[in-house]
């Protein structure tokens, strides 16, 4: 390593370190950050400046390091559970995003290629913010969530289509169409290629490094894969991205899977970070501060440009108004894919280096808006749902109509459908509540009085005649969705009982100061049976084993 390149890693992690640190404490990601410290180094500051093509060099690391993670995390399974919805709806979104920022940028000057890159930028929402934003939790027990982690994924799969496309058409030809023609294809032989041969090789040379035992050599035999792959697919005109995404797809129905993503997301971190630091750098914040206007057509393009195709196509499909904002508030932004496309369009040519401030601009503000844009979209959604319900209709001919001292659950899964068929058997009435509309659909068709709906919305509630109600059980997996649920239904009946689920014993203690009587959290209930077990084993009475877990609560 040379003094120069040692210098300009120092000055780069380290000043990526000091405002990624901030940006944290802030509230905010950290990439944020990064961008800024590229800012910090970059020649349009004073003080010290990194060199450009070292930083530029190791960013395209930190792309292939990138690409290969999200090939490993791939799961066809996933996409296909998501339905079409997501498999033709996301696509659809990212064309009309595209031709709309397309064409806007072309009205405001770009040469039709530029304007197809910011097209493609605006078009692109990000994975790292969306976890950020919503949290894994959200994105795992919500319907909102899981459509709108579905949604960025298949915008992941477009991406890599997009650099191919846009790359073979910014090359300086004069047959641009059949050039982007042939390097399709020349991507779909190199695609098949190394799923062909990767999915029998790569696992079979990673087995054998395993069992020698060196962590230190299997994380070697990562980084060649994930890099060497890239470096070949760069060799045959295919661009870094894709031959790293494919490298990762080879390997991702493979044992070692778990394993090799273990091992290269610090790697792929460390590239990662440098690769937003090469954003910073290359970022003139004089073309932001002039194009000022530029910036801000481009934020509502990346903010309502897709957002509201979202949310129309989300609604169409049936669900509620207030699901299909919060899945276009979460992916209203752009992030790690819109640098990527920018830096490629930036890279050929194809670019502007003012347009790509302006729109690298653009996206650092729709990230720092992000919590805020999804908190208004599920405020609003929810306020429209309100409007679109009439409560009294609705509850005069819904399956609570004229239900008093009955139980209301919220939540239809498996949890939900024990309790109901318990207070079946027992003729005691009940009515349910359900956010996944499939689900819903199918207990309706089988005569089971269950409303579609998010269990944490007033107007659901309503619908439900939770003021008449004896009993409230909630079983959603939902934390936020249950502290709603839970703080309008002690207001509408003072005289209600309520169980719930927790996961958490700091969601347990914030239900019980709300007034929730029994607090079923799951932690705690697996830890009493493997105590009882345990006991149980050792000659412990039933009786001693009670008392001993009355003390435990």
């Amino acid at each position: 390593m040379t003094g120069g390149l040692a210098i300009t890693l120092l000055a780069a992690l380290g000043s990526a370190l000091l405002l990624g640190a901030l940006a944290n404490r802030l509230h905010m990601p950290p990439m944020v950050g990064y961008i800024a410290a590229g800012l910090l180094v970059g020649p349009f500051t004073p003080g010290y400046v990194a060199d450009r093509e070292e930083v530029q060099s190791l960013a395209e690391i930190g792309v292939a390091l990138l690409m290969f993670s999200i090939g490993l995390r791939f799961r066809l399974a996933e996409l296909l559970e998501a339905g079409r919805l997501v498999v033709l709806g996301a696509p659809a979104q990212v064309l009309f995003s595209m031709a709309l920022g397309g064409g806007v940028a072309f009205l405001l000057g770009s040469s039709p290629i530029e304007a197809a890159f910011v097209g493609a930028v605006v078009s692109i929402c990000s994975s790292v913010v969306l976890v950020k934003v919503a949290g894994e939790a959200t994105l795992e027990t919500t319907l909102h969530g899981r459509l709108a982690l579905s949604w960025s994924i298949v915008q992941d799969l477009v991406t890599v289509v997009l650099v191919v496309v846009l790359s073979a058409v910014a090359a300086d030809s004069s047959q641009p169409v059949l050039d982007a023609l042939f390097a399709t294809l020349v991507a779909a032989a190199f695609v098949a290629a190394v799923l062909l041969i990767g999915s029998r090789v790569l696992p079979a040379v990673l087995s054998r490094v395993a069992l020698l035992g060196s962590r230190e050599l299997f994380v070697v035999a990562v980084a060649v894969v994930a890099i060497g792959t890239a470096a070949l697919a760069n060799q045959v005109g295919v661009s870094v991205a894709l031959g790293a995404f494919v490298a990762g797809l080879a390997l991702a129905e493979s044992d070692l899977a778990a394993s090799v993503l273990g091992e290269v997301v610090p790697l792929r971190e460390l590239f990662a970070t440098i690769f937003f630091v090469s954003v910073g750098i290359l970022l003139q914040p004089s073309a932001v501060l002039d194009g000022w206007p530029v910036v801000v057509v481009l934020l509502l393009l990346v903010v309502l440009g897709k957002g509201l195709p979202i949310a129309a196509i989300v609604r169409g499909s049936g669900n509620r108004m207030s699901t299909s904002l919060r899945v276009a508030g979460l992916i209203s932004q752009g992030g790690e894919f819109s640098f990527v496309l920018a830096t490629v369009g930036l890279r050929l040519g194809a670019v502007d280096p003012a347009t790509f401030s302006q729109a690298m601009g653009a996206v650092v503000i729709s990230v720092l808006l992000a919590a805020p844009v999804a908190w208004a979209a599920g405020w609003l959604g929810d306020r429209l749902d309100t409007r679109m319900t009439d409560p009294g209709t609705d509850a005069a001919r819904g399956p609570a109509a004229g239900l008093s001292r009955h139980v209301v659950l919220l939540g239809y899964g498996a949890v939900g459908r024990s309790v109901a068929r318990m207070l079946e058997g027992r003729g005691i009435p009940w009515v349910a509540v359900e956010s996944d509309y499939r689900r819903a659909r199918v207990a309706i068709g089988n005569g089971a009085p269950v409303i579609y709906g998010d269990g944490g919305a007033a107007s659901v509630l309503d619908v439900a005649r939770i003021e008449a109600a004896s009993l409230l059980v909630v079983a959603m997996p939902d934390p936020l969705a249950t502290r709603q649920a839970v703080i309008y239904a002690a207001r509408q009946n003072r005289r209600l009982h309520m169980i719930a689920r927790a996961h958490s014993t700091v969601d347990e203690a914030e239900l019980r100061r709300m007034g929730v009587a029994h607090v079923i959290t799951a932690e705690r209930q697996l830890g009493n049976e493997l105590v009882r077990h345990t006991l149980l084993r050792y000659g412990v009475s039933d009786r001693e084993i009670d008392v001993i877990l009355r003390r435990r609560e």
